[in-house]
C-alpha cells in the first residue's frame, strides 16, 4: 500500500500542471459564457456554455491517461520500475479521477449557478424527474463514461507500443491500432443486437423518470433528455464490469510482456 501511495503521489506530481491548464480551461469557459451573456444580453447562453463544459468531462479521464502515457513514453520513467503492471495502471487511474473529481465538481457548481442565475428558471429548465435526481443521473453518468473510456485508452496504448517489437507490425502500429478499434466496435454492435443480449439486458431494469431540459435562447430552443422513461439494466451493468476489467487485465498483459517503455 506504500508503494501504491507513493505512485500516486508522483502522478499528481507528474501532472499536475496539466491538472491546472484543465483548470484554466474551465476558467476560459466561464469568462467567454459570461462575455457572451454580457454582449447579447442573454443570460441562458451562459447556462449552455455551462452545460457543455460538464458534458466534456466524458473526455476528461482519456486525455488525462493519454498524456500521462505519452510522458511515459518519452521520459523512460517505467524503464526500471519493480511494480506490476497492475499497480502501474492503477496509480494513473486513482490519480486521474482525483483530478477528474476536482475539477468536475467545480464545473457542476458553475453550472448549478448559471441555472439559479439564468433568468426564468421554469422555462430554462424543466425536468419531470426531479434536478437533485438528475443531475446525479448526469453526473454518474458521464463518470462511468469517462472511466471505460479511460481502460480503453490503456489498451490501445498498451497495444501500440507492444507492436514496436515485431519487426513486421513495427511500421503499421497505428492502422492495426486503427484496425483493432474497428474490428472490436463492429463486433460490439454485432453482439448488441443479438436477441439473446436483448433478452439479458431486459433482466432486473430498474426504470427511472424521464428528464429532459430545454435552453431557451432569443427564438430557438435546444432541448436533451429521454423522450419516456430511462432504464437502468442491471445484467446490463454486469457484462460491462466484467468487460471493462478484461481490457484493463489485457492492458496489464500487453504491458508487463511486450511493451518496453
Amino acid at each position: 500500500m506504500k508503494v501504491f501511495k507513493g505512485l500516486i503521489y508522483k502522478e499528481l506530481k507528474l501532472m499536475k500542471n496539466w491538472f491546472m491548464l484543465g483548470l484554466a480551461l474551465l476558467i476560459l469557459g466561464v469568462m467567454i459564457g459570461f462575455g457572451l451573456t454580457k454582449y447579447f444580453n442573454e443570460p441562458n447562453i451562459f447556462v449552455a456554455v455551462a452545460l457543455l463544459m460538464v458534458v466534456g468531462y466524458g473526455l476528461y479521464l482519456p486525455a488525462y491517461l493519454l498524456s500521462s502515457l505519452n510522458i511515459e513514453g518519452q521520459t523512460q520513467l517505467w524503464l526500471h520500475n519493480p511494480n506490476s503492471g497492475i499497480v502501474l495502471f492503477l496509480a494513473k487511474l486513482t490519480a486521474g479521477i482525483v483530478f477528474y473529481f476536482a475539477s468536475f465538481l467545480l464545473s457542476i457548481v458553475i453550472a448549478i449557478w448559471g441555472f439559479k442565475h439564468g433568468g426564468n428558471l421554469e422555462s430554462l429548465l424543466q425536468l419531470t424527474g426531479g434536478p437533485a435526481l438528475n443531475i446525479v443521473i448526469m453526473a454518474v453518468g458521464i463518470t462511468l463514461g469517462t472511466l471505460f473510456l479511460g481502460v480503453w485508452v490503456l489498451f490501445y496504448w498498451s497495444l501500440f507500443h507492444s507492436l514496436k517489437n515485431i519487426p513486421v507490425l513495427s511500421s503499421l502500429r497505428w492502422p492495426v491500432v486503427i484496425g483493432t478499434w474497428l474490428l472490436f466496435t463492429t463486433f460490439g454492435n454485432y453482439v448488441s443486437n443479438l436477441p439473446l443480449y436483448q433478452k439479458l439486458k431486459n433482466i432486473g431494469v430498474i426504470k427511472l423518470n424521464a428528464y429532459s431540459f430545454e435552453i431557451k435562447t432569443w427564438n430557438t430552443t435546444a432541448s436533451a433528455g429521454f423522450v419516456e422513461s430511462a432504464e437502468l439494466s442491471m445484467v446490463n451493468g454486469i457484462i460491462y464490469t466484467v468487460l471493462v476489467f478484461s481490457v484493463f487485465y489485457a492492458a496489464v498483459w500487453l504491458l508487463e510482456r511486450k511493451v518496453e517503455v
